[in-house]
């Protein structure tokens, strides 16, 4: 049977390789929606018809938020580093912002495909539905792991 520290230390490997998974998933999307390469003109030209706002900024505002959240899952690497205090902290505080960040993004996303867009499509939805069910128990974790209140 394994001591409680080296089950914190598997739950915190775990937890890191999810937080990865999830970033390198949400990464691609984040850059398509900067660059305007892929669909992202066409269904945000339909999600901006829908709601009522411009697509073109709509499309950054998207990106730039999934950039974000994506690089705060990366930084899940440095959040163990005791060596580099202030990375660390740094890092604690992105993985904390970036794990609920992850799950709102997902259910917007979600409600966008649903409730906006003219016929979903099932494969962006399957996306965002394991990003989902990565992120809630990513932002247990980072509650749990690193306290309730982001801190730098």
């Amino acid at each position: 049977m394994p001591t409680p520290a080296v089950r914190l230390r598997l739950i915190d490997i775990v937890a890191i390789a999810a937080a990865l998974y999830a970033s390198s998933v949400l990464f691609p999307f984040a850059i398509d929606k900067l660059t305007g390469t892929g669909s992202s003109i066409e269904g945000f030209a339909q999600i901006g018809a829908g709601l009522g706002v411009d697509p073109t900024f709509f499309r950054y505002f998207v990106g730039v938020q999934e950039l974000l959240v994506a690089l705060g899952l990366a930084a899940s690497l440095v959040a163990f580093l005791a060596w580099l205090p202030a990375a660390q902290r740094l890092a604690r505080f992105g993985v904390q912002l970036a794990a609920p960040g992850l799950v709102a993004t997902m259910i917007g996303a979600l409600a966008t495909e649903y409730l906006v867009r003219p016929g979903q499509q099932d494969w962006l939805v399957a996306i965002a539905l394991r990003l989902i069910a990565v992120g809630v128990p990513l932002t247990v974790w980072s509650v749990v792991r690193f306290g309730w209140r982001p801190r730098i």
